[in-house]
């Protein structure tokens, strides 16, 4: 007739009663998470067994707990030290050369044109004034910068833009129009000298006869030109621009 083994006996014949109290001690500690059993205190046999009925009697893993606060700021760090420097960059590409310019034309003064005459069509200006006038005739000279190939033709402009002349009826103002200019902005018609009166006070004007010669006295020069004046009384004035161009 077979005897049944008492349980405790048949826990204890494998390790001893010593074993069997070790063994207890390392399952508990299993069960607490291990730490005697990782201490080295167990056989490997020991081991082994411990691990087999840690096994079988560990339970199912918890749900997992929540999320706790978050922590406070920590401090911040040091200052890391200066990274390699980086490397050169590859030189960029030459650009292309401009094109050059087209050549300006000769100055009136220049090697090429030593003579410094006004080129053709082309136009200079300046500023005149005569007056206050006492005698009964007087003239202006007007100097040009640059000399002309051939001495122009002269037409003086009162203020109101007319040109004054002594007529076959008498005196008369007519419009000039090789003079298109006006005193702020003097133009002149090729082959023309052009005086433009900004201001004049009681003043007659070229064209008119020198009454001790009876003829007009107006000379023109291809470097100026002499132009008379007759004042209408004593203190008489005229100031104004002048342009002239080459024919």
């Amino acid at each position: 007739m077979n005897r049944l083994r008492h349980p405790v006996r048949a826990v204890r014949e494998p390790f001893g009663t010593a074993g069997l109290i070790v063994a207890c001690v390392a399952l508990i500690a299993a069960l607490a998470g291990g730490a005697y059993a990782a201490s080295g205190g167990l056989t490997a046999k020991q081991k082994k067994e411990v691990k087999k009925i840690a096994k079988q009697f560990a339970g199912k893993p918890g749900a997992p707990g929540a999320a706790g606060p978050a922590g406070s700021k920590g401090d911040q760090g040091a200052k890391g030290d200066p990274g390699p420097e980086g490397k050169q960059g590859t030189p960029g590409t030459n650009g292309t050369n401009g094109t050059n310019g087209a050549d300006g034309e000769d100055g009136a003064c220049s090697e090429e044109n030593p003579v410094c005459k006004l080129p053709s069509e082309a136009t200079e200006t300046g500023a005149w004034a005569i007056g206050p006038m006492n005698a009964s005739f007087q003239y202006q000279a007007v100097a040009f910068n640059l000399s002309l190939e051939a001495a122009p033709e002269v037409h003086v402009l009162r203020e109101n833009g007319k040109e004054k002349i002594l007529g076959s009826g008498g005196f008369e103002e007519i419009d000039q129009p090789d003079c298109p200019g006006t005193f702020e902005e003097p133009e002149a018609a090729p082959g023309v000298l052009c005086l433009y009166t900004e201001a004049e006070g009681l003043m007659l004007f070229a064209n008119v006869d020198n009454p001790s010669t009876g003829i007009n006295e107006t000379a023109s020069y291809p470097t100026g030109a002499v132009i008379p004046f007759q004042p209408e009384e004593a203190g008489a004035f005229a100031r104004g621009t002048w342009a002239v161009t080459a024919e």
